[in-house]
C-alpha cells in the first residue's frame, strides 16, 4: 500500500536529518566506495543463508545508494515507479513473506546488498529478523591487526556453527564461548547445540536491546558472553523475561566497563588508594582491640606443598595475621580448582560473613564475578592483572622491577654473555618480567643474550636446553615448594662436576650456587590492603568508578617486591644492584624507558617516553636479545592451559 510507502519515506527523511545533524553520511554506505581494493579480495560462495537484517549495512555498489536513507528506508518520490514497486512488494511480503533470496556480500561480518535493496527495505519496515540471501564472502588479507584477528576467529566460528549473528570485539571470545559450550572451533557443532545457542542469543539480544544495549560501544555478543559466563545458557531458555531483565541489570556496570577501552584504573601505590574517598571507617583497631575480629578468606587453587605461588600467599596471610595481633582472622580454602569447588567456597564465605575474600589465581576470575553478582555483600579481590571487571578489583605486584635488577646482575656475572631464563606461563605480567630481565642484562652488557625456555611446554627438557646453550647463569623459579627444597630458584650459577672451586679443589658432582632472588612480599601487600580496609579508604564493592575496573599494581616502592642478594656475591655487584634498587624505588629509573628493540624491529626510540602501564601489562613481544619465543597455547601442558586462556597473551597466528 502506498500509505505504508509514505510512512517508510518519512522515516527515511527523519533518519537523513538526524544523520546530517550528527555529521554523518545520510545514505546507504556502498562497499566499493569504502574499500576501493575490495574487488581484488578472494570470494567464497556460502550458498543461500538466512541473513540477520540488523547485520545488513549497505549496498555493494553505488548504483542505488541514494535511493535509500542509511536506515534502508526509501527516499524516492511517492508518485514514482520505484514507490509503486516498493508498495506492491510490501503487500506481497505481508501475505507470503520474502520468497526470492537477495544477493549479498559478507565483508568483515557485515552484509552489503548487490540485488534486492527493496526487499531488504520492506523487510526492515515490516520488522523481519532475517531475510534469505545468496551470500558471497569477501576475504580481506589476514594481518596482525586485532580487527583482522577477530574477524578470522569469526570465520572459524562460522565454519563450525553456520551462525552469522554473534560477533565479538575482543580476541579470544569465540574460543571462550566454545569452551562454555564444551566444544572447540575445529569440529562442526551438533545441530541441537547450535539451535540452543541461537535461541538463547535471540532471547538475550531482544532483552539487551530493550535495555538500550545498542547504545553501548560493545556488541550484543560481548554482553551475551559475559551473561552466559555468570548466569549460564539455561537461564535464557527457561527464565521469564522479567528475570532475564534483572540479571542484565546486575551486569550493566560490567557492560559499561567493557565499553571503556581504557577500563582498568591502575593504582600504583598504596598512597593513591581512597584519595577523595568519603567512605567511613569500617573498623577501629588499636593495641587493646577486644571487638569482633576482621575475617579474611583466602582461596587457593592448590595446596602450599604443591605450589610455590600458593606457599608465598599463605606466608603472606600468616604475616598479616601476626601484624594485627588477633584483630584479624583468616581461613583458607585449598584446591579450589573447579567451578563447583569455587562456588562452594564463595557460598561458605557468604554464609560466614567474611569481610574480604582474596582469590589468589587469575583462573578464578570468572567465578569471582559470579560470586560478586550473587553475593553483593562480599568484598572480593582477585590476584591478577589486565582482567577488567568492575565488580572485582584485582591486585598484583610489579615483579618486572626486580627482574630488571636480576638481569643486570646476571650479565655482570656471565663469562660468555649467555644467560638462561626459565619461564612457566606466557601470561600478561610474565612477559614483562622476561623483557625487563633481558633489558637489564643488555643495560649492563650489550652483548648479553638471554636463552628463554618454557618449563610448561609439552616435552620440555629446559635444563638440558640451557645446558646445551652454554648457560651457567640461570634465572629459575622465584620461590621453592616446601616439599621440593631445590636450590634452583632465583638467580643461580650451575657449576659442573669436574670444575675447580676457589680453593683449588675439584667438584665431584654438579653444584648450585645461589646468587640472588626476586621475591613477592605478599605479607606486606596484605598488610597494606587490610590497613586500607580498616581505615575505610578501600571498599572493594565501591572502589571502581562507573565503567572502570580497579587494579592495585604495586611495586618495589611499596615494599611488595624486593630482591635478596647472596652474601657470596662480589661487593661490586652488590653495590651496583643496591644503587639501581634505590633508583627504582625513588622512580628515578624505569626498565622500559629509552630505546627498545624487539625481535620484530625498533619499538621505540631513545628520546621517547617510557612505556605506559597498559603497554607493559599487555606486551606480547620479546626483546631482540632474547633467544626464544612465546609458545602457542596448543604447545603447553594441559594443566596450564586454563590459566593462560584466562589471562594469557593472545596467540599470534602464522
Amino acid at each position: 500500500m502506498l500509505v505504508d510507502y509514505e510512512k517508510a519515506k518519512k522515516s527515511a527523511e527523519w533518519a537523513c536529518r538526524k544523520a546530517v545533524m550528527r555529521g554523518e553520511y545520510p545514505y546507504l554506505p556502498a562497499l566499493n566506495a569504502m574499500v576501493q581494493e575490495v574487488d581484488r579480495f578472494p570470494e567464497r560462495p556460502l550458498g543461500v543463508k538466512e541473513i540477520p537484517i540488523e547485520m545488513i549495512a549497505g549496498t555493494r555498489t553505488v548504483g542505488r545508494q541514494n535511493a535509500f536513507a542509511l536506515n534502508f528506508m526509501p527516499l524516492v518520490d511517492e508518485d514514482s515507479e520505484f514507490a509503486s514497486k516498493w508498495a506492491s512488494l510490501y503487500d506481497s511480503a505481508c501475505e507470503e513473506g520474502i520468497r526470492e533470496p537477495i544477493k549479498a556480500y559478507e565483508f568483515m561480518n557485515k552484509f552489503y546488498v548487490l540485488e534486492g535493496n527493496k526487499r531488504v527495505s520492506v523487510s526492515k519496515y515490516i520488522g523481519y529478523a532475517s531475510i534469505p540471501g545468496n551470500v558471497i564472502r569477501l576475504l580481506p588479507p589476514r594481518t596482525n591487526d586485532p580487527i583482522s584477528k577477530i574477524y578470522y576467529e569469526y570465520i572459524d566460528f562460522y565454519n563450525v556453527t553456520g551462525m552469522f549473528q554473534i560477533t565479538f570485539s575482543s580476541e579470544g571470545s569465540y574460543a571462550q564461548l566454545a569452551d562454555l559450550m564444551g566444544l572447540d572451533l575445529e569440529k562442526p557443532w551438533p545441530d541441537e547445540v547450535i539451535e540452543t545457542l541461537r535461541a538463547a542469543f535471540t532471547v538475550f539480544s531482544k532483552r539487551y536491546e530493550a535495555r538500550s544495549g545498542s547504545k553501548l560501544q560493545i556488541t550484543a555478543g560481548d554482553a551475551f558472553l559475559l551473561y552466559v559466563q555468570v548466569f549460564g545458557l539455561e537461564s535464557l531458555l527457561h527464565d521469564p523475561e522479567s528475570a532475564v531483565d534483572k540479571k542484565i541489570q546486575k551486569l550493566w556496570n560490567e557492560f559499561i566497563t567493557k565499553t571503556n577501552r581504557d577500563s582498568i584504573e591502575l593504582i600504583t601505590t598504596p598512597e593513591e588508594v581512597g584519595k577523595g574517598s568519603s567512605v567511613k571507617t569500617l573498623f577501629n583497631l588499636n593495641s587493646a582491640f577486644t571487638g569482633k575480629p576482621i575475617r579474611a578468606a583466602f582461596l587457593f587453587d592448590r595446596s602450599e606443598s604443591d605450589s610455590s605461588w600458593v606457599y608465598g600467599h599463605e606466608l603472606g596471610a600468616n604475616q598479616m595475621i601476626e601484624k594485627y595481633e588477633g584483630a584479624v582472622e583468616a581461613i583458607k580454602f585449598e584446591k579450589c580448582d573447579t567451578p563447583l569447588e569455587l562456588e562452594q567456597a564463595f557460598e561458605a564465605c557468604d554464609a560466614d560473613e567474611e569481610d574480604i575474600v582474596f582469590a589468589t589465581s587469575p583462573a578464578m576470575m570468572e567465578q569471582c564475578l559470579k560470586a560478586a553478582i550473587r553475593h553483593p555483600k562480599l568484598r572480593i579481590m582477585n590476584c591478577s592483572v589486565n582482567l577488567s571487571l568492575n565488580a572485582v578489583p584485582t591486585y598484583y605486584a610489579r615483579m618486572y622491577e626486580a627482574k630488571f635488577l636480576m638481569g643486570c646482575l646476571a650479565a655482570s656475572l656471565s663469562e660468555n654473555h649467555m644467560i638462561g631464563y626459565r619461564a612457566d606461563y606466557p601470561i600478561y605480567g610474565g612477559i614483562a618480567n622476561i623483557n625487563a630481565f633481558a633489558l637489564g642484562a643488555a643495560w649492563f652488557d650489550p652483548y648479553a643474550r638471554v636463552r628463554l625456555v618454557w618449563a610448561t611446554k609439552k616435552g620440555s627438557d629446559w635444563e638440558k636446553e640451557l645446558r646445551d646453550s652454554g648457560c651457567s647463569i640461570i634465572s629459575g623459579i622465584d620461590m621453592i615448594k616446601p616439599k621440593d627444597p631445590t636450590r634452583k630458584y632465583g638467580l643461580y650459577r650451575v657449576m659442573e662436576a669436574g670444575s675447580a672451586r676457589e680453593d683449588g679443589s675439584i667438584r665431584k658432582e654438579e653444584e648450585i650456587i645461589n646468587l640472588a632472588a626476586p621475591v613477592y612480599q605478599w605479607g606486606v601487600y596484605y598488610e597494606q590492603i587490610m590497613a586500607k580496609l580498616i581505615d575505610g579508604s578501600l571498599d572493594t564493592r565501591k572502589s571502581g568508578a562507573k565503567g572502570k575496573a580497579v587494579n592495585y599494581w604495586w611495586g618495589m616502592s611499596s615494599g611488595v617486591v624486593d630482591v635478596i642478594l647472596s652474601d657470596d656475591l662480589p661487593y661490586a655487584s652488590k653495590k651496583a644492584v643496591s644503587a639501581l634498587r634505590r633508583l627504582i624505588i625513588n622512580h628515578a629509573a624505569n626498565p622500559f624507558e629509552g630505546e627498545i628493540h624487539t625481535q620484530e624491529g625498533v619499538l621505540k626510540g631513545p628520546d621517547t617516553p617510557p612505556l605506559s602501564d597498559k603497554e607493559i601489562i599487555t606486551m606480547d613481544w620479546l626483546c631482540d636479545n632474547i633467544i626464544g619465543e612465546i609458545p602457542q597455547l596448543r604447545d603447553l601442558e594441559d594443566s596450564v592451559k586454563k590459566t593462560v586462556k584466562v589471562s594469557g597473551v593472545k596467540e599470534k597466528k602464522m
